[in-house]
């Protein structure tokens, strides 16, 4: 009780008077000791969240001082239990892990910097042409005339053949009656997953690939409305993906090449010239 009561004193005092604190480093109070290792004022802040409201800054500060006390206890014992064999692998460990994060920290601020992340729809295209066989889909897509009536309409039986015809005035006659009566429609120009538009059709189809090699039309009704749909192209599970369906996923893969080559060129670019300026020496035996 009595440490809690002095750690939040000392947490008072820092959420009241930081400021003045780190105008000069000498100012910089030292929270806790323990086992001949500080924890200072300035670590205190970088550890607690800056959007953290202040009585929550209060209790977080005080947990991480508890727990930082206990750490420096428990470190001291495990030094003085571990051997020194254990500690030297621990010691590589850890400095493979801090050149690792070095490493990370700064590839990314390269990347921010330099990487061009403005990818086109050609440069899109083209990537797609050239390995349209790595995208399969996993489920059948339909480009589709699809067209929702109030049973209601007395005509709505001349829809069935204008979606069946080929002939581009029909085409119009029925997207000219379909804004005038449908609920909803469209007039298949883009590609969609089959199974999205069976979710707008009463009509339950347990083999999708088995329908559409078979089948092009779709009519059917319920209690308010009449559902005409026509198949008018498809792609069948495990065909290749219309570009549509992977634009964004060729978009993150084409960033991604680049960020790859940005790495690659930046470590041959320091190698080359730490060789030209003979900065490193390897020793062979």
């Amino acid at each position: 009780m009595k440490f809690n009561i002095i750690v939040f004193i000392v947490l008072v005092s820092f959420l009241n008077s930081c400021n003045m604190l780190f105008k000069n480093k000498k100012e910089d109070k030292i929270v806790a000791t323990a086992v001949g290792k500080k924890l200072t004022m300035s670590q205190l802040k970088m550890a607690i969240p800056a959007d953290m409201k202040e009585i929550d800054s209060i209790s977080f500060a005080q947990n991480y001082i508890e727990k930082w006390v206990k750490n420096q206890l428990l470190l001291k014992k495990a030094e003085m239990n571990l051997d020194k064999k254990t500690q030297d692998n621990i010691e590589v460990m850890i400095d493979n892990y801090r050149t690792s994060l070095m490493l990370f920290k700064y590839q990314q601020k390269l990347i921010q910097q330099k990487l061009d992340t403005v990818v086109t729809e050609d440069q899109i295209n083209e990537y797609y042409t050239s390995n349209a066989e790595n995208f399969r889909l996993d489920s059948s897509v339909v480009k589709a005339i699809y067209v929702k009536l109030p049973k209601s309409l007395h005509d709505r039986y001349r829809v069935r053949s204008w979606i069946k015809s080929s002939k581009e005035d029909d085409m119009i006659t029925l997207e000219d009656y379909c804004y005038q009566n449908a609920r909803n429609f469209y007039m298949g120009e883009e590609w969609q997953y089959f199974g999205t538009l069976l979710n707008e059709v009463p009509r339950k189809i347990s083999n999708q690939n088995q329908f559409l090699r078979t089948n092009s039309y779709i009519e059917t009704t319920d209690s308010l409305y009449a559902y005409y749909v026509q198949i008018l192209d498809y792609k069948l599970t495990n065909d290749t993906t219309p570009v549509k369906f992977v634009t964004s996923q060729v978009k993150d893969i084409i960033i991604n090449h680049r960020k790859v080559s940005l790495i690659n060129r930046l470590e041959n670019n320091v190698y080359t010239d730490a060789v030209n300026l003979k900065k490193f020496t390897i020793h062979t035996n």
